[in-house]
């Protein structure tokens, strides 16, 4: 494959990253994302961060990462990730900050905004694809090393188990381990010994179910998802895969060209799509949708039972948006495709313009902020059609070639 160029500011992110033990630079860090220097402004719980504010307990982390001995041994590439991974890790904390009576604080759910926070910007510089959500997959996850190990009221055995399993889907649970280890130690806490030994504790774990440093196994595509939908469906069962019709739900932002897609890879199929509806029902995209999702849902129904195979072609890139599609999908027993579609931002807003309804950037952008890319969980299998410029990872085998 030739060589794609690479974007300025994603070459600045690739210089920053130590190879080694050596010394960063956080002014580095904040000349390409402004934002970051928030941090400062953020306290945290006394009683777990006696350090201070988020930017500091940020670089502690990043200086506990990079003097480990494990980072040294990583790839280039692999150390792009760990190092990304720790600048980003808390970033959703200043929005989710809560103080509580007593002077307690909570940062409930800044995990998830953190991945976010992290795709937003990092899709932004063009960091690849699948690096770019590596990444996001640790922050997302990078508490649970904390409290995985342990099974209570709330976690049963089978659902620590599942849980584990699900974090082997979406991250090396090697490298999963390693940022949280680097957590622990880069704070000031009673029980900094504590956590880094409960994160030992998840390291047993994911060796006992044989997911360190790679995926569970499961027997069939229809297996995994059984796994999740049902909480008593053991994970070594092996599900029935006897499907009554073949659907492909496209997942992308508006102008990502799904359309496109389906009419060259898809002609014969009839189609669910918003767009088509909206048209049809004179519903504009500012309006309550309300009324078009009941009328994709009943025209989807018609083609299920049926068992005629069909595309469904809406924005779903949210969970909660593909979740209402995916439930209804498998409760007729079809076989799920998912194709997640995405291109460069420029091109996203152009493609969105020469559309015939085009959609508002603002509405767009808003989407961009919370969108969350398809899980293995979710389908049966997954496409990404994506451009090269965000496949192509030659930048860490051979230097680098500057965008204009």
């Amino acid at each position: 494959m030739k060589p794609s160029a690479i974007h300025a500011d994603f070459q600045k992110m690739m210089d920053i990253v130590p190879n080694d033990a050596g010394d960063f630079s956080w002014d580095a860090v904040i000349n390409i994302f402004p934002f970051l220097a928030d941090l400062e402004k953020s306290s945290q719980d006394p009683i777990h961060h006696q350090e201070g504010n988020v930017g500091i307990h940020t670089r502690m982390v990043i200086n506990e990462l990079v003097s480990s001995a494990e980072y040294r041994d990583l790839s280039s590439r692999d150390r792009f990730k760990m190092f990304w991974t720790a600048v980003f890790h808390d970033s959703g904390k200043p929005a989710t900050r809560e103080e509580l009576p007593g002077g307690r604080i909570t940062n409930a759910g800044h995990s998830r905004l953190g991945a976010m926070i992290a795709r937003e910007n990092l899709r932004s510089k063009k960091v690849p694809f699948f690096l770019r959500e590596e990444i996001c997959s640790l922050i997302m996850l990078h508490q649970w090393p904390f409290y995985l190990w342990e099974t209570n009221e709330r976690r049963s055995p089978m659902q620590q188990r599942k849980d584990a399993i699900k974090a082997s889907l979406i991250s090396d649970t090697r490298h999963l381990l390693m940022h949280a280890t680097a957590d622990a130690r880069g704070r000031i806490s009673a029980d900094n010994a504590g956590i880094v030994e409960r994160v030992g504790l998840t390291g047993l774990l994911f060796e006992e179910h044989g997911i360190l440093g790679k995926p569970y196994e499961f027997a069939n595509n229809e297996s995994r998802l059984a796994c999740f939908d049902h909480e008593d469906r053991e994970p070594d069962y092996a599900a029935r895969e006897d499907f009554r019709c073949h659907v492909t739900v496209m997942s992308g932002l508006q102008g990502s060209g799904k359309d496109t897609w389906l009419a060259e890879n898809r002609p014969a199929r009839p189609t669910v799509s918003f767009d088509q509806l909206r048209i049809d029902m004179k519903i504009d995209h500012s309006d309550n949708q309300g009324a078009v999702a009941q009328a994709a849902q009943e025209l989807a129904k018609t083609y299920l039972r049926a068992g005629q195979n069909f595309s469904w072609n809406a924005t779903n890139v949210l969970p909660e948006m593909r979740g209402k599609v995916l439930r209804l999908l498998r409760a007729y027993n079809a076989e799920i495709e998912i194709v997640y579609i995405e291109t460069l931002p420029e091109v996203l807003l152009k493609q969105n313009a020469n559309r015939k309804a085009a959609v508002p950037v603002d509405a767009i952008n808003r989407l961009v902020r919370k969108m969350e890319p398809p899980q293995p969980w979710e389908a049966h299998s997954i496409k990404y059609v994506l451009p090269d410029t965000l496949t192509n990872e030659f930048m860490f085998e051979n230097p680098a070639i500057l965008a204009p």
